[in-house]
């Protein structure tokens, strides 16, 4: 059973998707775990700072499921299922700011970057040109493939003293197996519960394996203590702010991406994004960043992996979200809570991240296809690509080779790939908006000012469902136009650029006008019940429609399509 946003599933579902949630998210308290090791926490003050991350993660998420509006005006959330964890993108900044600074100034930038983002909230209506649909896809499709790494490497151990170990691989194969098995076969109570189930089968098996191989069950132990705050005062490192100003755009456009893969998830006839839904929700997880920086711990973001696992079970009801935050909050509270959390084998929590992320790139390659791509998206989509890849396949080029002005902000192959992106987008922007002209003909018929509007349609990398648009519009007008023009010739100007497609229709003739009312008593003027017809029609179907006489006589009409 699909359940969408606004949805109210029984309070076993809810409770169990929440469940799963929280299990995929828990993925991500290795980094902040990272964070307060390179800072040269103890134990004891890693489990302290463990349980602050649970509860920043908790309230970060229900600020995005909100969804509301502060004093009837401002937007806060997005209401989607979209639970928040801490990102990927600010943890190489935050690693070199607890080398240098320690904690506090982790959390001190982390502040100065969730400000960033609020900032970069208010202004994703006036970036829009920059912030491309085809960067949103690039995005998530790079998220998701670093994902699936993360996954990889968890599931096989890399990077441990012993990989590939039985216990954990093997356990970690068995939970994946699980969870694929469910999907494809299982029923639609047990898809909707496949990750949970996974989650447990491959830890009971690996909780059994351990306990057979006389080996501790739980590797780290938190203290049995309640959550303890302020545990640092937080402080200011301007040597790393560049990389934590990065990662906050990353962090932008990464909320940006999973908004939109939200926003297609539950509509099938999903044309454009949502830009005030966006903005709210992006403002959401700025606050959220500034929540984290202000209780000691680093930025979070939306989580790619859950809108994969929201596709693939069908539970998108924001109740779930709700649901999760609050799980966080009680759990942060719970003495010990961070033993229980980390208890999950890291194995096991990467088969399940392993199978989200299989969602999220398939999301980012929807995204993509959203537009016909022409040589200057091919471009800034197949260099950023291409980058992205070489920055893990050769770190030491960009570190031996970068200027030192650059060091700080070229901090991981997801900065380098968007940033270059960026760039080249902005760049070859220039000339973007093409014009052009052509003299119709009505006696040649509809087929040569189709093809004209398709020939640049194409080499603008038009959407199709908007090109589509704009040929119904042309079409409705060509059953109009002899009555209009006669034997003249009509001047047709197509101005195309990223979001608005516009055609110039102008004549020397007869206006186009709404027509009169038929009547069975009086004459009926058919020109004139035809010209009234197409106008109806060429409304509905352009975003804007103008009539207008210009200076030398002629008639105007000018339809606008956005993308």
């Amino acid at each position: 059973m699909v359940y969408d946003r606004l949805a109210k599933p029984p309070l076993p579902v809810v409770l169990a998707a929440a469940a799963q949630h929280m299990g995929l998210m828990a993925v991500t308290l290795v980094f902040p775990l990272l964070v307060a090791q390179a800072a040269g926490a103890d134990a004891a003050m890693q489990g302290h700072y463990m349980q602050l991350c649970m509860l920043a993660m908790g309230v970060a998420t229900l600020i995005q499921a909100w969804g509301g509006k502060l004093f009837g005006r401002t937007g806060i959330g997005s209401g989607f299922l979209l639970p928040a964890v801490f990102a990927a993108a600010y943890l190489p900044p935050a690693l070199q700011a607890a080398r240098i600074g320690g904690l506090e100034a982790v959390a001190g930038l982390t502040i100065a970057a969730g400000l960033a983002q609020i900032v970069l909230s208010r202004l994703i209506g006036r970036l829009r040109p920059y912030l491309s649909i085809e960067i949103v896809g690039l995005v998530v499709f790079m998220i998701g493939i670093i994902l699936g790494i993360v996954a990889f490497k968890l599931m096989t151990g890399i990077g441990r003293p012993q990989p590939l170990e039985p216990r954990g691989t093997g356990t970690a194969v068995l939970g994946l197996a699980v969870m694929v098995g469910l999907s494809v076969w299982g029923g639609a109570r047990l898809r909707n519960l496949a990750v949970l189930i996974g989650l447990a089968v491959g830890s009971m098996a690996y909780f059994g394996a351990s306990w057979i191989m006389g080996l501790p069950l739980v590797d780290r132990v938190a203290p049995f203590e309640m959550i303890r705050w302020p545990l640092v005062v937080p402080d200011f490192e301007i040597t790393a702010l560049p990389g934590f100003l990065v990662g906050a755009l990353a962090c932008t456009l990464r909320a940006f991406g999973d908004i939109v893969a939200s926003q297609k998830a539950g509509d099938r006839d999903w044309k454009r994004p949502d830009y005030p839904n966006i903005e709210a929700g992006v403002l959401a997880d700025g606050i959220g960043s500034v929540f984290a920086g202000l209780i000691g711990t680093f930025g979070t973001n939306t989580y790619s992996a859950s809108v994969g696992l929201s596709v693939v079970t069908g539970i998108r009801a924001r109740r779930v979200a709700v649901a999760a935050g609050l799980g966080w909050v009680l759990l942060a509270f719970l003495p010990g809570s961070a033993t229980f959390v980390l208890a999950i084998p890291p194995g096991v929590l990467g088969a399940a991240l392993l199978f989200a992320s299989c969602f999220v790139v398939l999301a980012g390659i929807s995204i993509l296809g959203q537009r016909m791509l022409d040589a200057r998206r091919t471009l800034v989509i197949g260099i950023g690509l291409l980058l992205w890849v070489s920055f893990d396949q050769m770190p030491g080029f960009y570190a031996d080779n970068l200027p030192e002005i650059l060091q700080p902000v070229v901090t991981s192959s997801l900065v380098l790939g968007l940033l270059t992106a960026l760039v080249l987008n902005a760049a070859l922007r220039i000339g973007s908006r093409t014009t052009r002209q052509f003299a119709w003909r009505p006696a040649d018929g509809f087929a040569p000012l189709r093809d004209f509007l398709r020939e640049g349609g194409e080499a603008g990398g038009v959407r199709a469902d908007a090109m589509l648009r704009l040929v119904q519009l042309a079409d409705e007008f060509s059953h109009a136009a002899p009555a209009l023009a006669g034997e003249s010739p009509i001047a047709v100007t197509t101005r195309m650029d990223e979001y608005r497609l516009e055609v110039s229709l102008s004549w020397t003739g007869t206006a186009l006008e709404p027509g009169p009312q038929p009547s069975l008593e009086d004459h009926v003027d058919e020109d004139g019940v035809m010209n009234g017809v197409v106008l109806a029609l060429m409304t509905r179907l352009a975003d804007r429609l103008v009539r207008r006489r210009l200076p030398d006589g002629r008639h105007e009409i000018l339809c606008v399509v956005e993308q």
